[in-house]
């Protein structure tokens, strides 16, 4: 290694030699020495595991190279600095490098050596390494997080080890504390004791001087003496010591009182000697004693603190001294004791020496149980994990079988769907060509309605000879013909489809339903088949009543549990339910009254309920039924039943699982609520509990109601009120399969047994299955069907679970609150507006009129015989009709495919027949071989030319007659099929099936007249009886030799017999005649035909309503007949109703009729059209065909006379063939020595464009299938012909009931006279109340009074009449009633959403339509485009108004204002404002106003008027003035020039306003300015928008590049356009789909340009030529990675947001980076610094850009400081302290403190303004600062508005002027996107709009807000006052 090392001059030290080679970076240089190692300027040298990773990841490719065996594992090795790794992998490659050296070969010449299978499996191989050395290697992050707990715990080590030896040491220094203390203690005891026995030995010895005589007495006496003396000299020296301290105490005894004491003591004494020497003794023992005194005192004062307590210790040691002093016996008793007291302590000792070998044996024994329970732990858990693993993998194989299953179903049903799509196309293929690509629009929705239904197409059998048993194929076409049969019969009913009547006769269209005929049908079934009852059962209303599915172990208990506990609600187990009904019968549970249930009803009710399903469960409950359970509660009878069912080993069934679960709930008190837990388990039990709970079954139909297709009931009630389902909501625990089995396998057995857990893994299995198998029918019947399911992830945390469902329990009880209340409130309202609308006073109501719904039926009574005679005689009809118009219409279906089979089939024989072979080519065989077999000799010879022309003329005579005989032959042939009769067969065989339609609906009216004739006899008590008329019958064509189905017919009318006869001979004649050559002319005929029957029908139907008009009246004894069919009032009810019923009848069944007529010849017109389409197609082949035939003869003639001029023969074969001529070079007539060179044949492209004829087929279709306008000339004298039916006599009463009805005598006419005098009109056509109407109804005038302009114009009327005072916006909408203020809301915020989007204000109209189709209540009013524009006016104007509001409270604004040139404004000027409030900035528009020219002052006088018009804001006015701060624009001199600008006309308004100019229009001009003259530039963007077009324009280069990328294993990413208005976003995408789609890109275009047929190749090898040079590949990378620095700086610049300060800051990091570009290339361009391919294509050229690039960064940079050279001016410069981000990273005391200063100064007026304090600005700047500094730890995350939040009120002056600086603009963009969405409303509207609507569509776009968040209250509230004011004006004006 040592030798390795030197010998590469490589610097490691030996002992740290591991942890050098650790990171790989010395192994990269030592490879890059030998130029192996190109990437080596990418190696880190740091030791962080991603620089290892990168390191070893780059190092892997190279060492394979060089056969070094490495790997991820040695690698790991070395990184990890293992013994020995380092040295054998540097030992491995010494040897490779020492072979290299002697080969001399280089990495290229290496890898070229290579196989290139191996390459390709060792760039898979390297890539498996960096995946597998990625997951080896721990990540730095884990590393970092290592290393700091290590540390943490070394910390934590050291810390408690001080902590420990801390506090030994204040033990061991406490302990010798105490230590000294004790032997202080000691000692002073000891000294108190010495001193007190000297001072009693003083005490002794002085009491000892004064002797006495010894006494006489024994010694008895003499020692109490003696004890006695002791005592009392004691007690003396007690009294003395005592009198001492009193004497001291109180300084009382003085030498003075001593001697006068002594001297009155002894003046009793005469001898004056004596007294004298008495006297001196005295004295000399008084001073004695005076000073034996005061040495006794002094000792006395020294020892008086320590005396009591050396006393008492003294006392108790002489105690216990004399206590302890013991005999001779004594001390040989202690120590026998202390002998017996060793013994007991060896003892002791010895027992816990054996307890202790006990307790270690134990401990031992204890261990190795514990180790044989491990084992056997361990084994178990190895056995338990293998029977995991088995039953794992059986229920994998389970579930891939569900999932194949699953996948099997799936694709049954996607290949059936798959098949019927691909059907429909070839059937549609089919008929397109038998068609001649018209399809009728009546097939394809018969397969349209075939294909949704899941019916075959294409016919599966023939039915025709239909079987007893018919096939499975033939009962499918059945199905598909009874389906077909439907829906035409619903189409023909409903008169809708193929049926629909023109747009002429559609207003004529008479009801679908005849009132009077329902009502006597409905009438009648009720009475037939009454209907039953339906009870259900009742429960209280509970707050919640929910239940809880999933899996086994999803979590369902621990959800209910924690649902019991949080939210007091009751959880419902069936299980535990179960258990408790066993156990109440078990304890004779009996009934009480508040569970006591009516037993016949319960009885009753479970019977029913029970009858349909298990018969075990009725014997056993008829077992309990006899049993004696009566007396014990409803629970407790269920219980046995159960507990009988479970001993006899049966499962509980369903019903009485759900029995049980009732009565649970019905003991649950109604105020909690309750829920399910785990049930139902099976979609049988939710419909069984659906229908217990509720008592309406999932499936229940009214079996008792017979159903009546024809007519309908109009007083029918409606059904009941769907009631709510059992369960409010439904919550699934979703949880997979394998978290149930882990969850079951993380089951601790300890656990399981302490919860009584005992199941088998086979039943879980069982369990998820079926619950798998259940759980699909009961999602669908809870999410579709009840719409109640809620799933939730069951996945997670148990809390996370639970709180989840907690909240959804919650938020449905919250909802469940909210629309009972909210019903509570509708009924009560419902309550109060029927009080308020019960009249005041009574009125006569006037006469009801006959048929209308306030028409009173007669319904008297009728025989019981008459309703089970006319019930079946109505069902007999109905089918009769039903099954004749099916049948019917089944034949016209099956006759247009006839015609269309038909149709086809002659096309196709025509041209067959005209491509039959002649004759032709067998001359012209004869005529070459002649021509041929003639000598070269006599070719030139002008007699043989001229012979063989004659040969020439003769054969084209002979081909001439041979076309004109088969053109002869092919029109007989057209003739015939003209003639064959077809035509006028089918078009009778239509004819009769339109005709027996006729009949069907004569045949209805007449029996439904005889039904009702019948019913209203028996009312009157008549027997009905056969009609003495015949009934009609309507001929029909007589067709030979075909088969037509007619209807069932009757016995003519005897009126029309002799008409019908005479019809019916011209008939049989017209049938004869259409036999003739020209059948085709006979359309008219039967056009006739048919309008005569129809003719005749509606006749018949006339004078069977005469007749019954006729009759009646002659029962009325009326002396005259009249004709009118009016009805009189006067007649009986019954007649009346009969009479107006064949009223009502006759209209309907002539309108049917007409339509028939009307379907019946456009067939035939259709059919004829068809027909002489297909005979005029075959004309035109035929002629064709023969100009073709003469045109090829021609040129046969030309290529003869050719050769015969030529003198040469005809080599090869001449071919006629039908039109086409030819000469076949495959077929030679004699043999030809010298073969002539084939000419390739070159494919051509097709044209996809469509033909001249395809274009007028397709214009055709679009005329036919366009809808068409109706004749508006007919629907006005529909108009006037009402008119004169009205009824003329007019009511007087009205007018008392109706106090706004007014009468016009002279006119005649009535009118609203609010609505007349406001002018509020609805734009009636006939009933109009404005301007009167002379229809005198009281409908309408009830439709009137409830309609929106009624109520508008009451409104109007209460506001005119009020007082200024009391009328206001908000009494004017208290007056108006719900309904109509929500109208006003809904068209209000169909404005706003039309303003926000965009659109016209015609969309209005149309969107209004929408909402009453929808259903919404928007009124009838205000729904134009003029109420729209007013609308939208006041909903901008509420803006505008909170604009102004915003800016009355800030203290700083700036204006924002740029102009522009539109179509529509020729020049305008639009206006912005910016402002600041509490540190958050708004930008919003004002407005836009036109200009007619563009100087300053024009500019500046727009800015005022924009302000002043929209805002009432005044610049000139001194409160404005001094707000003005900024003025930002886009840097033109009529903005911001010094001499003549807009800034400076402002400047005099306010002269401290800042003009900045936009700094993202600079920096456009920047990139512009500074790659113009680039040639490498303009090269590159050249090539992006060459690659753009080559793609947009060429679906098929797009589809093919697509393909390439896809084939690459590549993203698709087509390239994109450049330029545009965000033309450094786009710039850069279309780089970057360059660079990433490189190798796509230039595949696809090489396998273009090797595409000899390619028609670009030209366009591609340029294209290719510029991609392949290294230059632009370098340049592109260099240029991508500007780019994405200014697009950062781009996007800073065009938020509004931003400020001054941050784009500064963002433009200092964007001149950095460049700057640092300039030295070291960027991160894309460093990718392309040394390699010579890119993508593995090899580059052409040097690749040097390096002038260029630094041409560009230089250019770059000093325009970007050019650009923003604003910033050396000492106020803007001084607003950086704006942005946190140009704050210093610490703190400094002078940072801020020159810009601070600089802005007071300049801004002083307007701050002063603005109540800021100059003077404590800059104090608070200073401690805002500190505060920051210490509060935060990152400085440069902050913003304005949260400091504003936490310091407003602390440094008010210093935060306001924050507010100025983001007050100023930083760029105009907000004007750009204000232009932008200008130009787009533009687009939809046009010049329609005046500057006021488009200022007020831009602010309801920029500033108001969402359309989900809009309010219209406010825009109502300003609408109706100004409304007012406009109204006041209007009358004070009159």
């Amino acid at each position: 290694t040592r030798q390795v090392l030197c010998w590469e001059q490589i610097s490691v030290e030996e002992k740290h030699f591991r942890s050098n080679f650790s990171n790989g970076y010395l192994l990269g240089e030592l490879l890059h020495k030998y130029d192996l190692q190109d990437d080596f300027d990418q190696f880190s040298q740091s030791r962080v595991a991603i620089a290892k990773l990168n390191n070893f990841s780059r190092l892997e490719p190279t060492l394979h190279l060089l056969g070094v065996q490495f790997n991820e594992n040695v690698a790991q090795n070395i990184m990890t600095g293992q013994h020995g790794a380092a040295t054998k992998l540097l030992y491995e490659l010494y040897i490779a490098l020492e072979k290299k050296r002697k080969t001399k070969l280089t990495r290229v010449a290496m890898e070229g050596m290579r196989p290139a299978a191996t390459v390709k499996l060792k760039s898979i191989e390297s890539v498996l390494y960096r995946e597998r050395l990625k997951t080896l290697t721990p990540r730095q992050v884990d590393l970092q997080l290592q290393q700091i707990s290590e540390q943490f715990e070394k910390k934590s080590k050291a810390a408690e080890d001080k902590i420990a030896r801390k506090h030994i040491a204040e033990q061991q220094k406490i302990q010798k504390l105490q230590e000294e203390r004790r032997a202080q203690e000691i000692e002073k005891h000891r000294i108190g004791r010495k001193r007190q026995n000297e001072i009693m030995a003083r005490i002794q010895e002085a009491i000892l001087q004064t002797p006495k005589p010894p006494p006489s007495h024994t010694m008895k006496a003499i020692e109490a003496k003696k004890c006695l003396k002791t005592k009392r000299e004691a007690e003396d020296t007690y009294k003395e010591i005592s009198k001492f301290e009193k004497s001291i105490k109180l300084q009382e005894t003085t030498p003075e009182t001593t001697e006068q004491t002594a001297t009155e003591l002894l003046s009793v004494y005469s001898d004056d000697d004596y007294i004298r020497k008495i006297k001196k003794c005295l004295e000399e023992g008084t001073f004695s004693r005076e000073q034996r005194e005061k040495r006794r005192r002094k000792m006395l004062m020294d020892q008086l603190i320590a005396h009591e307590a050396a006393e008492k210790s003294y006392r108790e040691e002489q105690l216990i001294y004399r206590l302890l002093r013991q005999t001779q016996q004594e001390r040989r008793i202690a120590v026998q004791l202390m002998h017996v007291r060793h013994e007991k302590e060896v003892l002791r000792q010895n027992r816990i020496f054996r307890e202790k070998q006990y307790k270690e044996r134990r401990l031992k024994e204890f261990q190795e149980a514990l180790d044989r329970e491990e084992a056997l732990a361990k084994q178990e858990k190895i056995d338990y994990e293998e029977q995991i693993i088995k039953e794992r993998e059986h229920h994998e194989k389970i579930a891939a079988e569900r999932a194949q299953a699953h996948y099997k179903k799936h694709y049954s049903v996607c290949w059936e769907v798959v098949n019927q799509i691909i059907d429909l196309s070839t059937q549609a293929g089919d008929y397109r060509l038998l068609t001649n690509n018209r399809i009728p629009l009546k097939l394809m929705l018969d397969w349209k309605e075939l294909f949704f239904n899941g019916k075959p197409i294409y016919e599966q059998a023939s039915i025709q000879p239909l079987l007893s048993e018919p096939s499975p194929e033939q009962l499918v076409e059945l199905n598909k013909m009874n389906l077909l049969d439907e829906k035409d019969y619903s189409e023909y009913k409903s008169m809708t489809g193929e049926w629909c009547p023109d747009e002429e006769n559609s207003d004529n269209k008479p009801p679908l339903n005849n009132n009077i005929l329902g009502h006597v049908l409905h009438r009648l079934t009720e009475i037939f088949n009454p209907p039953k009852p339906i009870s259900s059962p009742a429960f209280p209303p509970f707050p919640i009543k929910g239940c809880i599915l999933g899996k086994p172990f999803s979590g369902k208990t621990t959800c209910v549990k924690f649902i019991e506990k949080v939210c007091s609600i009751q959880v419902l187990s069936v299980d535990i339910l179960v258990q408790e009904a066993i156990q109440a019968f078990l304890k004779n549970e009996m009934k009480s009254e508040q569970n006591t249930l009516p037993r016949d009803a319960e009885s009753s009710g479970e019977e029913n309920e029970v009858s349909n399903f298990d018969p075990s469960w009725q014997e056993i409950k008829s077992d309990n039924s006899q049993d004696d359970l009566s007396k014990l509660s409803v629970r407790a009878q269920l219980g046995a039943t159960s507990q009988k069912l479970l001993k006899k080993g049966k499962s509980i069934p369903d019903e009485l699982l759900i029995d049980i679960l009732l009565e649970a709930i019905k003991q649950t008190p109604p105020e909690k609520g309750w829920i399910v837990d785990g049930f139902p388990m099976t979609i049988n039990q939710a419909k069984l509990f659906e229908k217990a709970y509720t008592g309406i079954g999932p499936e229940a139909e009214d079996v008792n109601s017979v159903k009546l297709s024809l007519v309908i009931d109009p007083r029918a009630p409606n059904k009941p009120p769907a009631t709510s389902p059992a369960f409010d909501i439904s919550v699934l625990l979703d949880i997979s399969d394998t978290v149930v089995l882990e969850r079951v396998a993380n089951l601790k057995y300890a656990v399981i047994l302490e919860e009584k857990i005992d199941f088998s893994r086979d039943q879980v299995l069982h369990r998820i299955s079926g619950f798998l198998d259940t759980w699909p029918k009961l999602e669908k019947w809870f999410s579709v069907h009840q719409n109640i399911l809620v799933k939730v992830n069951a996945e997670t945390e148990e809390s996370v679970v639970c709180e989840t469902v907690k909240d959804i329990i919650i938020e449905e009880i919250f909802k469940k609150q909210n629309r009972s209340k909210f019903s509570f409130n509708i009924s009560n309202m419902d309550a109060h507006t029927q009080e308020d609308l019960l009249p005041s006073v009574p009125v006569e109501p006037p006469p009801i009129e006959p048929g209308s719904d306030e028409w009173i039926y007669v319904d008297e009574p009728l025989p019981k015989e008459v309703p089970g005679f006319l019930v079946p005689y109505w069902e007999m009809v109905e089918n009769t009709y039903m099954n004749t118009i099916k049948s019917i219409l089944r034949c016209l279906r099956d006759e247009q495919h006839s015609v269309i089979y038909y149709l086809a089939d002659v096309r196709k024989k025509f041209q067959d027949y005209l491509k039959h072979p002649d004759l032709k080519q067998e001359f012209i065989s004869l005529w070459q071989s002649d021509f041929n077999s003639i000598a070269d000799d006599l070719r030139d010879d002008e007699e043989v030319k001229a012979e063989l022309h004659q040969r020439v003329t003769d054969l084209r005579d002979l081909l001439w007659d041979i076309c004109d005989n088969r053109r002869e032959e092919a029109e007989q042939e057209r003739t015939d099929i003209m003639n064959d009769g077809w035509l006028p067969d089918h078009r009778g065989i239509a004819v009769n099936h339109f005709l027996s339609l006729m009949q069907v609906e004569v045949d209805r009216f007449q029996d439904t007249k005889r039904l009702l004739h019948d019913y209203y006899r028996a009312m009157e008590g008549k027997i009905p009886t056969e009609y003495s008329q015949d009934l009609t019958r309507i001929p029909l064509l007589d067709i030979m030799d075909l088969e037509i189905p007619l209807v069932s017919w009757k016995v003519t009318v005897p009126e029309v017999i002799i008409t019908k006869s005479k019809n019916k001979e011209s008939l049989q004649k017209s049938a004869k005649d259409d036999n003739s050559e020209n059948g085709v002319t006979t359309v008219g005929k039967d056009e006739s035909l048919i309008t005569d029957t129809w003719q005749t029908a509606a006749t018949t139907v006339s004078n069977m309503v005469r007749n019954v008009f006729t009759f009646y009246m002659y029962l009325l004894k009326y002396s005259c007949i009249s004709d009118s069919e009016s009805l009189p009032f006067s007649w009986p009810p019954k007649h009346a109703a009969f009479s107006l019923y064949i009223s009502m009848s006759k209209a309907a069944t002539k309108f049917r009729l007409e339509l028939i007529k009307e379907k019946a010849l456009a067939f035939v017109e259709e059919l004829t059209m068809k027909a002489e389409e297909a005979y005029k197609d075959m004309e035109e082949w035929l002629g064709s065909r023969f100009l073709a035939e003469m045109s090829s003869v021609e040129k046969l003639v030309e290529v003869a006379r050719h050769h015969i001029e030529s003198s040469s023969k005809i080599q090869y074969e001449i071919i006629l063939e039908e039109t086409d001529f030819f000469i076949s070079s495959d077929v030679k007539v004699f043999p030809d020595p010298v073969p002539s060179p084939q000419v390739p044949h070159i494919e051509t492209s097709g044209s996809s464009t469509l033909t001249m004829s395809q274009l007028t087929t397709l214009h055709k279709q679009f005329l036919q299938v366009a809808p068409k306008v109706g004749d508006r000339g007919k629907e006005k004298k529909d108009l006037e012909h009402r008119r004169t039916k009205r009824n003329r006599q007019f009511p007087k009463i009205w007018l008392t009931k109706y106090a706004w009805l007014k009468y016009d005598d002279e006119r005649g006419i009535m009118f609203c006279a609010p609505c007349r005098k406001h002018n509020v009109d609805l734009g009636e056509n006939i009933h109009n109340f404005c301007s009167g109407t002379d229809d005198f109804k009281l409908e309408f005038i009830n439709t009137h009074q409830s309609s929106e302009a009624h109520a508008w114009a009451t409104c109007m009327e209460a506001a005119s009449t009020a007082s200024p005072d009391t009328a206001s916006a908000e009494q004017m909408l208290k007056s108006m009633n719900s309904i109509t203020l929500g109208r006003v809301e809904n068209i209000f915020r169909t404005c706003h959403a039309i303003a926000k989007s965009g659109r016209p204000f015609t969309d209005l109209d149309w969107m209004c339509k929408l909402d009453d189709m929808k259903g919404v209540d928007i009124g009838s009013v205000f729904r134009n485009d003029k109420s729209a524009r007013i609308f939208i006016h006041f909903i901008a104007e509420v803006e505008r108004r909170a604009l102004k509001e915003k800016l009355e409270k800030c203290k700083f604004f700036s204006v924002i204002s740029d102009g522009i040139t539109d179509s529509i404004f020729k020049t305008a000027a639009v206006v912005y404002v910016r402002f600041a409030n509490e540190g958050k900035v708004h930008c919003q528009v004002v407005g836009i106003q036109p200009v007619h020219k563009t100087d300053a002052s024009t500019m500046k006088n727009a800015i005022e008027q924009t302000l002043q018009i929209n805002l009432q804001l005044s610049l000139a006015s001194q409160n404005w003035s001094r707000k003005l701060v900024g003025f930002g624009s886009d840097g033109t001199d009529v903005m911001v020039g010094e001499n003549g600008g807009v800034a400076k006309l402002l400047r005099e308004i306010q002269p401290c306003v800042l003009s900045v100019r936009c700094f993202a229009h600079h920096l456009n001009l920047a990139y512009k300015e500074a790659l113009k003259n680039v040639q490498l530039y303009n090269i590159l963007i050249s090539l992006l928008r060459n690659i753009y077009y080559f793609y947009h324009n060429s679906p098929l280069n797009k589809t093919d590049l697509k393909a390439t990328y896809e084939a690459i294993k590549l993203r698709p990413a087509i390239p994109s356009r450049i330029g545009g208005s965000q033309w450094l976003p786009r710039l850069q995408t279309a780089l970057q789909i360059l660079l990433k789609g490189y190798p796509a890109i230039v595949l696809h275009l090489n396998k273009i340009e090797r595409d000899s047929t390619a028609s670009n190749q030209q366009k591609v090898k340029g294209l290719l030529h510029l991609l392949l040079k290294m230059e632009i590949v370098k340049f592109s990378h260099f240029l991508l990675d500007v780019v994405n620095v200014l697009n950062i700086l781009s996007r800073v610049t065009l938020d509004h947001n931003s400020s001054i300060a941050d784009i500064f800051a963002t433009v200092q990091s964007t001149s950095e980076t460049l700057h640092m570009y300039q030295t070291r290339a960027g991160p894309k361009e460093r990718l392309m610094e040394t390699i010579q391919h890119f993508h593995g294509y090899l580059l052409i050229g040097n690749g040097n850009i390096s002038v260029v690039r630094t041409k560009v960064l230089h250019s770059l940079v000093k325009r970007l400081h050019n650009c923003f050279c604003d910033a050396s001016q000492d106020v803007l410069r001084a607003t950086t302290i704006g942005s946190f981000k140009l704050w210093p990273n610490k703190m400094k005391q002078e940072f801020g403190e020159k810009e601070v200063s600089v802005l007071i100064k300049h801004y002083a007026v307007i701050l002063e303004a603005a109540s800021v304090k100059a003077g404590e600005v800059e104090t608070e700047w200073s401690m805002l600062k500190s505060e920051l500094y210490n509060r935060f730890q990152n400085i440069q995350t902050l913003t304005w508005d949260s400091v504003n939040s936490d310091y407003s009120k602390k440094y008010p002056n210093i935060l306001m002027l924050v507010d100025l600086i983001l007050t100023l603009p930083a760029s105009s963009a907000e004007t750009e996107r204000g232009f932008s969405q200008m130009k787009l409303s533009m687009m939809h509207l046009h010049s329609k709009l005046r500057s006021e609507s488009v200022t007020d569509l831009m602010i309801i776009q920029m500033n108001s807000p969402d359309i989900k968040k809009f309010d219209p209250q406010k825009a109502i509230h300003l609408w109706n006052a100004t409304w007012q004011r406009k109204r006041r004006q209007q009358e004070s004006d009159k």
